[in-house]
């Protein structure tokens, strides 16, 4: 008795299946990402990290000198970390008198060409016991004649917390005491971190910095 011709087996068409069906799902994963305004590729270098050394930042001279300069010691410390596991240390005495106070340090800058980059940012920790009022602000040092920028305004810092301190490097920027131009973000020499009172806060003790990058 004839019994017809034996079945073909089905697995070999389930699998192409299941092929096809995960090829069109990442074609329009891929699609999405691509497309969709908003989730573009952002890219971003990250400057220093602090996660062996100080990497060249210091106190200036200049600033150990200065009676409302207060930073006392710099060093890499493991107490707090907003990425790594280690963070800049900066020791300061805030002692609360009359006049403005404030503790700075710097880094002359190896790479001096960041005009692929929109924005520079430097993450910057209080602990949680410090006082309200301390502020944080960038400086900038450009150009062959070495001419000092610094950030219009300095951002409140937050004790307990992580404060980002952001600022645009686009030309005819708002965020610098003077009008910049594309040139500005071309020939960086030197990089500038100040922590500022008012003149009326006593705090002794230390302020980290990490995580400091370049992004756009």
């Amino acid at each position: 008795m004839f019994k017809g011709w034996p079945l073909r087996p089905r697995c070999s068409d389930e699998k192409f299946m299941r092929i096809l069906k995960i090829f069109f799902i990442l074609l329009i994963t891929t699609g999405y990402f691509l497309f969709v305004p908003g989730l573009s590729y952002s890219r971003e270098i990250v400057l220093y990290s602090f996660e062996k050394d100080p990497q060249g930042w210091e106190i200036p001279d200049w600033a150990l000198d200065k009676s409302d300069h207060v930073a006392k010691q710099i060093g890499v410390s493991e107490f707090q970390a907003s990425d790594g596991k280690t963070s800049l240390q900066m020791d300061t005495e805030f002692t609360g008198g009359a006049s403005w106070e404030g503790a700075y340090i710097e880094r002359v800058i190896d790479v001096t060409d960041w005009s692929p980059f929109k924005y520079l940012s430097v993450d910057v920790f209080l602990p949680k016991d410090a006082p309200q009022g301390l502020r944080a602000r960038i400086i900038l040092t450009v150009g062959e004649e070495w001419k000092w920028t610094e950030m219009n305004k300095a951002i409140l810092l937050t004790p307990g917390e992580w404060t980002v301190i952001k600022a645009d490097l686009m030309p005819d920027s708002l965020a610098w005491r003077r009008f910049i131009t594309d040139s500005f973000r071309s020939d960086i020499r030197k990089m500038g971190i100040r922590i500022e009172s008012n003149g009326k806060i006593v705090y002794k003790g230390p302020v980290y910095i990490d995580n400091i990058k370049l992004s756009d």
